[in-house]
């Protein structure tokens, strides 16, 4: 926060010495002048300095709040009304000003597939396509437009952007990255699992992922047992100390999914998009592991302390080696390998 933005917060003995009513004063000032980060400042100080005077800290509190209501983008209300009608008047103030507005011209990425992102878009007018790369051209997955989501899936999740998003025609929207939103917890608790619950019910891009699922991936992934054992290698490719391990949950020619423990959720999520080294023992075989490199794509939470690592190859695994591998394998397909 830099003095030229607030003037009144001086390091010198004037603004320490104003007196609570002062500070009052102050709080109003800037509140009604729009200054809500001046106001709240002002607000701690008061908090501070005169603690046992809860009629002046809870009053000023609400002439932030009254004033920050009076500002609200009324246009935008009306796009997102079922999103804040289900939010209290300091939960919608806590969620509107923690966003950024912007109207972004044609063409323009918002998100790029397997990239990572902390931005969730609110499209209050305008056109955004969501596609994905395949055999070198854009396969369109869906078209979004007023009142319509983009990057509810790398936001809430762990996740690398599973689509790519680009706007089609001039767009206004509103933006709300994840260090915003982490911010809430001691303000506005619960306001991080409403906007998340909201999205999860009228979001599109889940549809989307599921409805191309099967042009997106391009081989099936079949149950096995056994360990993988991971190393996370340094930005010049050579090994580097975090290591971990997990039991296998199932595996592709083109990727795997494994188990870890983990017991903080910013750990897991300084994996998102680590070069890994693995190596593959399977269960009842005593032959040497099996050695692939590959990026880490998505971390699941489960309960508890319980991820699951989901893994894209660098290479995919040359099909007469996948066929040796002791899978879990289809009737159909058991029939096909004995013939």
């Amino acid at each position: 926060m830099s003095q030229e933005e607030h003037p009144h917060l001086d390091s010198g003995a004037s603004q320490k010495n104003l007196d609570s009513n002062d500070l009052a004063a102050a709080i109003q000032k800037a509140a009604l002048s729009g200054k809500f980060s001046e106001a709240e400042a002002l607000r701690e100080q008061l908090m501070k300095t005169d603690p046992v005077n809860l009629k002046l800290i809870v009053s000023t509190g609400q002439i932030i709040e009254e004033q920050k209501t009076k500002l609200l983008d009324r246009d935008h209300l009306a796009v997102w009304n079922v999103l804040y009608d289900d939010l209290s008047e300091e939960e919608t103030n806590g969620l509107f000003y923690s966003m950024e507005s912007a109207l972004v011209e044609s063409n323009k990425l918002l998100q790029v597939q397997g990239k990572i992102s902390s931005r969730l878009f609110f499209i209050d007018s305008g056109k955004v396509v969501l596609f994905y790369r395949k055999e070198g051209k854009n396969i369109i997955a869906a078209h979004l437009g007023r009142g319509d989501i983009v990057g509810e899936s790398s936001f809430f999740e762990i996740s690398l952007c599973p689509l790519s998003a680009a706007t089609q025609a001039e767009t206004k929207l509103y933006s709300l990255t994840r260090r915003a939103a982490e911010g809430w917890q001691e303000a506005h608790p619960g306001l991080y699992e409403k906007i998340a619950e909201f999205c999860r019910k009228q979001g599109k891009s889940t549809e989307a992922i599921r409805a191309s699922e099967l042009d997106r991936r391009s081989t099936r992934r079949y149950p096995i047992s056994g360990v993988a054992a991971a190393v996370v290698l340094q930005k010049d490719g050579s090994p580097g100390d975090n290591r971990f391990k997990g039991g296998l949950s199932d595996i592709s020619r083109s990727g795997l999914c494994f188990d870890i423990k983990c017991s903080r959720q910013e750990i897991a999520r300084a994996l998102l998009a680590a070069e890994i080294n693995l190596s593959l023992v399977f269960d009842g075989r005593e032959d040497s592991p099996l050695r692939l490199r590959g990026q880490i794509t998505k971390v699941s939470f489960h309960l508890h302390n319980d991820y699951s690592v989901h893994v894209k190859f660098v290479e995919p695994i040359a099909e007469a080696t996948f066929r040796t591998l002791p899978c879990t394998w289809p009737k159909d397909e058991e029939s096909e390998d004995k013939s």
